[in-house]
């Protein structure tokens, strides 16, 4: 009797732990779900949408040159502005340079960011925090305010003008070439998927296959989790009833 009794606890312990265990495996697949719906429905990320790496004169930011201006375009929000610099091999300790963003003569951003970090010939990285700044054609002006005249920086410019979306100038006055720079924007997964499709050629199965392959592609990471998840949860029960 004494040992019917202890079997029924067991067994009774036994099916508590299944359906606790079975109660976390959902609700630990469902925070799953809902972190892939975040990552590719939600989650903003910077996309590069142009790249250029032709370092071939520098501009200096000093002396005669006021300024140096890229006109530019950009698909989506602004998130960020890389230049690449060079600072003559001395670093500049409490100088500034100043990023302002033009739609046409109106300028739409401006801020000032500590010219101590800048690599010489490295990418120096202007982060954007203006929501005025939507997809379209703009222009940016870099300014340098040194507070040693030693302290020199330049930006690298490539000599032939082969940017599609932007002219570069020196003073305001058109100067052969483009700035050496890289444009990123904000954008989620989802919407560079929308983007990806309205830009590949017009084909009806092509649209649909990629879309498929996205859909199955989740659901294959799900499943994979799912099974991981399994395989843990049943390890861990039976090393429990032992």
């Amino acid at each position: 009797m004494a040992v019917n009794i202890s079997l029924d606890r067991k067994a009774s312990s036994l099916k508590e732990k299944g359906g606790s265990l079975r109660a976390l495996k959902f609700f630990l697949i469902g925070i799953f779900l809902l972190l892939q719906v975040y990552l590719f429905f939600f989650k903003n990320v910077e996309v590069l949408d142009y790249s250029r790496y032709i370092n071939e004169e520098p501009l200096p930011l000093f002396g005669e040159n006021k300024n140096v201006s890229q006109g530019f375009r950009t698909p989506g929000p602004l998130a960020r502005i890389d230049i690449m610099m060079a600072n003559y091999k001395i670093k500049p300790k409490n100088s500034t340079l100043r990023l302002s963003i033009f739609k046409e003569n109106q300028r739409l951003f401006l801020k000032n960011y500590p010219a101590n970090t800048v690599e010489d010939n490295r990418f120096y990285s202007f982060k954007i925090s203006s929501k005025k700044i939507h997809a379209g054609n703009y222009r940016l002006q870099l300014n340098y305010f040194p507070q040693d005249k030693k302290e020199k920086l330049a930006a690298w410019s490539s000599k032939k003008d082969l940017y599609p979306y932007g002219s570069l100038y020196v003073n305001e006055q058109p100067q052969p070439g483009d700035m050496t720079f890289r444009v990123y924007y904000g954008s989620t997964i989802w919407q560079e998927k929308a983007r990806w499709l309205s830009e590949s050629p017009k084909s009806g199965f092509r649209s649909f296959a990629l879309v498929i392959g996205f859909i199955l592609l989740l659901l294959m990471v799900s499943l994979l989790f799912y099974y991981f998840l399994s395989k843990l949860l049943d390890k861990s029960s039976i090393n429990d009833n032992y």
